[in-house]
């Protein structure tokens, strides 16, 4: 009866040292895959933050990062300001959402992007949905995309827009969630912008 509890005993405690040789190995694979992924996934996120500058405010072909390093200047070939890009963000329903936004000189809504969101499929992504006007013949004719909105409708609302008429822009209903935190997003982005560039002056 001895024997066998040791033996029980044994196999226990060698089973013990396995798992825990297979948790250690596991543990430094996936902190290899990171290391050694992440500064892809950043170098990604870069490039889109960059492109997305451009998007949200054309006419701007060159940027100038401020002193606060909290926005972007945006130049014309001349030199001259056109306007200026941030990145904002809030929590939505199920994720945060991470948003580029350009404004002119005036404060007025150039362009909106979102870069990055992971509310609920078919609600909150709704913010980013865009609403093609092609028609059933259209594609039958090949000619679907050729009148697709340059931005997601949702977003189209906050075009010529300043923080004091945000209160217009219409949330979407189901998304009411993630819609609201776009919009406070962008509200508090200007309001930061509108304070640093009170200072900088």
């Amino acid at each position: 009866m001895r024997r066998v509890f040791e033996s029980r005993k044994g196999e226990l405690l060698y089973f013990v040292l396995v798992l825990g040789l297979v948790c250690l190995v596991s543990a430094g694979l996936l902190s290899f895959v990171y290391a050694k992924t992440q500064p892809l996934v950043e170098a990604q996120k870069a490039k889109a933050a960059n492109s997305a500058m451009y998007y949200v405010l054309p006419g701007a072909e060159s940027f100038e990062r401020s002193k606060e390093g909290d926005f972007y200047i945006g130049k014309d070939k001349q030199g001259r300001i056109v306007g200026y890009t941030f990145e904002t963000n809030e929590k939505g329903y199920s994720s945060e959402i991470v948003l580029m936004v350009g404004v002119d000189k005036d404060g007025k809504i150039t362009g909106i992007k979102v870069l990055s969101q992971n509310e609920t499929p078919g609600l909150g992504t709704r913010i980013v949905e865009v609403k093609a006007d092609s028609t059933i013949w259209d594609k039958i004719k090949g000619k679907e995309g050729e009148n697709a909105p340059r931005m997601p409708w949702f977003l189209e609302q906050f075009l010529g827009k300043d923080r004091m008429s945000l209160v217009e822009v219409k949330t979407i209903s189901g998304a009411t969630i993630s819609s609201s935190a776009v919009v406070r997003a962008v509200k508090k982005g200007l309001e930061k912008l509108e304070k640093e560039l009170l200072q900088e002056k």
